[in-house]
C-alpha cells in the first residue's frame, strides 16, 4: 500500500520515463530527421500545454508529455552528432594530453588522450581517445609520463571496437557515453613528451585536469604511508575513486561476493563526507544557509576530484536537492529527488542512460525508496541493535531487488551471500572513510597520521581476507547467468507486477480487518 502511494505521488518520475522514451526513441530513429523539427514539436506541445492546459487537464498532460518526449529525442540526437566515430585511413601527427594516469598492461602502458591539434591545427573540439603505448625497456621513457603531461606522436586513430563479442555489455557505446571517439596505439618510438597548449580545453576539462592532478598528489601521500599494493588499492578506491590499482583477483573476491558496490563512489561514501562537514561546520540555524552552501561547495569539489563518476554525481545531485528541502522544510528523500537528479543527469548526457554505473545507481536507490518502508515494517523490533541490524538487512535486499537483474545480465552472475557481506563491508567502508578524512586532517601531525594509516591497513587486511575466504565457499555465486534484453525487461516487469499485487492484496486485508473490527465494536456499543 505504502509503495502505491509512493508511485502515485510522483509526477517527476512520469516525466522522468518520458524522457527515457523520448531518448530510446531518439537513439534508434531521430537521425532520420533534423534537429530543427524536434524542437518544432517540441515548441507546439509546450504550447499547447500553456495555452489550452486551463480548459482541459488531458491535452495539458498530453501536451506536456510530447514536449518530454520530444526534448529527449533532441537531446540524443544532438549528442550522437556531437561523439561520431574518428578514425583514420593514415598516421596522423597530434599534440595530447594525458587525461589519465598511465597503467602498465603487459608490453604496453594504457592512458586516456585528449588530442589537441593534427598536423599543426588546433581543434574547435578535442578529441578524446583510448591509447595503448608500446614500453621501450632499454630507456624505460615511458616512466616519466604522468597525468597532465603533453605529447607529440603520430599513428592511426581507429574507430572503437568492441572486444566482448558474446556479453551484453557494449564496450564501444561504453566508450561514447564517457566521450572517447577514437582508440589508437602509438609505437615506442613514435612519440615523445613536449608542451601542450592547454587553451582548446574546455574550463571544464582543465578544471577536471587540475583536480585530477590534486587527487593523484593525494594518492601518492598514500603510497608514502607504507601501504602494500592490495590495501593501498581498496583504500584509493574507496576513498578517492582511483579503481585502476584494484587486481583481478580483488575485484572478482568483491565481485562475487556482492560487495563491488562499495569500490564505486557513491550514496554511502557521501552520504559520511556530507555528515563529516555538517559536524565541521555546526547545525547553527542563523547561519544555516550559508553552511549548507559551504557544505554542497565540498560535495562538489570531492566529486569533481574523483573525476565525476556516474554514480558520485548521482549522489551528490540528491544530495544537492536534499539541502534545498531541508532549508525549506520539506519532504526531503524521494523518488521525485531521484527523478530529478536522473532528468539532470540525461539532459546533460542523454548516453548515461546506457551506462552500466548510471542503472546500476539509480536502479539501486529507487528500489530503496519503493520497498524500504514496507519491508521494514513487516518485523516490529524494539531493541535498538537488531533495529540497526534489521535495517541493514533491508536495505541489501532493497538494492538487491533493484540491481540483481542488472547484474545477471551484464555479469551473468548472482552473489549468493550479500546479505552476509554487506553486515561486513558497510561497516568496514565506513571506518575507512572516516579514517581516510581524520588521516588528511592530521596531516602536520606525522605520528598521528601514521598510527590511524595502521589503523585503516587493519581494516582493509581484514575486509580483503574476508572477502576472499567468502568468495571460495561453494555456491559463494551463481555463474553462467545469460539473459537476453527481452528477458531482462521481462524480470522487471515481474517485479512491479508482484509489487502492485502485493499492494493490492495488503489493501485488502487491512480493508477486510477495519471492517471486521468496526463491526465488532459497534456490537459491542449496541
Amino acid at each position: 500500500m505504502e509503495i502505491m502511494k509512493n508511485l502515485n505521488r510522483q509526477p517527476l518520475l512520469r516525466l522522468t520515463l518520458m524522457l527515457i522514451l523520448g531518448i530510446v526513441i531518439g537513439d534508434t530513429w531521430g537521425d532520420g530527421i533534423p534537429v530543427w523539427v524536434w524542437l518544432c514539436f517540441s515548441a507546439i506541445a509546450i504550447t499547447i500545454a500553456i495555452t489550452l492546459g486551463r480548459r482541459s487537464s488531458l491535452l495539458q498532460g498530453a501536451g506536456i508529455m510530447v514536449a518530454t518526449i520530444t526534448i529527449g529525442i533532441t537531446v540524443i540526437t544532438l549528442e550522437n552528432q556531437k561523439t561520431t566515430p574518428v578514425e583514420s585511413l593514415e598516421e596522423l601527427s597530434y599534440e595530447a594530453v594525458l587525461m589519465s594516469e598511465p597503467i602498465v598492461r603487459g608490453k604496453t602502458i594504457r592512458c586516456d588522450l585528449t588530442i589537441t591539434k593534427i598536423n599543426g591545427q588546433a581543434l574547435d573540439h578535442p578529441i578524446k581517445v583510448k591509447a595503448g603505448i608500446m614500453r621501450d625497456t632499454i630507456t624505460n621513457r615511458w616512466q616519466r609520463l604522468h597525468l597532465g603531461d603533453g605529447i607529440k606522436a603520430q599513428s592511426m586513430l581507429d574507430a572503437p571496437k568492441a572486444f566482448y563479442a558474446k556479453s551484453n555489455f557494449d564496450y564501444v557505446r561504453w566508450l561514447r557515453t564517457h566521450g572517447f571517439r577514437s582508440q589508437t596505439f602509438i609505437y615506442y618510438s613514435d612519440w615523445q613528451k613536449a608542451a601542450v597548449s592547454l587553451s582548446s580545453l574546455s574550463l571544464f576539462e582543465r578544471t577536471k585536469l587540475h583536480a585530477l592532478r590534486l587527487r593523484q598528489k593525494l594518492l601518492s601521500h598514500y603510497r608514502m604511508l607504507g601501504l602494500d599494493e592490495q590495501q593501498y588499492a581498496v583504500i584509493a578506491a574507496m576513498t578517492l575513486g582511483e579503481k585502476s590499482q584494484l587486481s583481478r583477483q580483488l575485484k572478482d573476491d568483491y565481485s562475487v561476493t556482492g560487495a563491488s558496490h562499495v569500490l564505486a563512489l557513491s550514496g554511502l561514501h557521501l552520504s559520511i563526507i556530507y555528515a563529516v562537514l555538517t559536524l565541521l561546520l555546526g547545525r547553527s540555524r542563523r547561519w544555516r544557509w550559508l553552511s549548507q552552501g559551504a557544505i554542497l561547495l565540498g560535495i562538489w569539489m570531492f566529486v569533481v576530484l574523483v573525476g565525476l563518476p556516474t554514480s558520485a554525481i548521482r549522489s551528490a545531485t540528491m544530495l544537492s536537492v536534499y539541502s534545498v528541502c531541508l532549508l525549506l522544510n520539506r519532504q526531503k528523500a524521494s523518488i521525485n529527488t531521484l527523478s530529478f537528479a536522473a532528468a539532470v543527469m540525461l539532459l546533460a548526457n542523454p548516453l548515461n542512460l546506457w551506462d552500466i554505473g548510471f542503472q546500476m545507481s539509480f536502479m539501486a536507490v529507487l528500489a530503496i525508496l519503493l520497498f524500504y518502508h514496507t519491508l521494514y515494517h513487516l518485523i516490529t523490533l524494539r531493541n535498538v541493535v537488531a533495529g540497526w541490524l534489521w535495517g541493514m538487512t533491508v536495505v541489501s535486499l532493497a538494492a538487491q531487488i533493484g540491481t540483481a537483474p542488472l547484474v545477471m545480465y551484464y555479469f551473468e552472475r548472482f552473489s549468493s551471500y550479500f546479505l552476509i557481506t554487506n553486515f561486513i563491508v558497510i561497516p568496514s567502508a565506513t571506518i575507512i572513510l572516516y579514517g581516510a578524512v581524520a588521516m588528511m586532517l592530521a596531516m602536520p601531525f606525522l605520528a598521528l597520521q601514521q598510527l590511524i594509516a595502521k589503523g585503516l591497513v587493519a581494516v582493509a587486511t581484514i575486509l580483503n581476507d574476508t572477502l576472499a575466504t567468502f568468495a571460495r565457499l561453494p555456491w559463494a555465486s551463481i555463474e553462467g547467468i545469460r539473459i537476453s534484453t527481452m528477458q531482462l525487461y521481462l524480470i522487471y516487469i515481474l517485479v512491479v507486477s508482484l509489487t502492485v499485487l502485493s499492494a493490492y492484496l495488503l489493501k485488502i486485508t487491512s480493508h477486510t480487518r477495519f471492517k471486521t473490527k468496526s463491526k465488532y465494536t459497534n456490537g459491542v456499543d449496541v
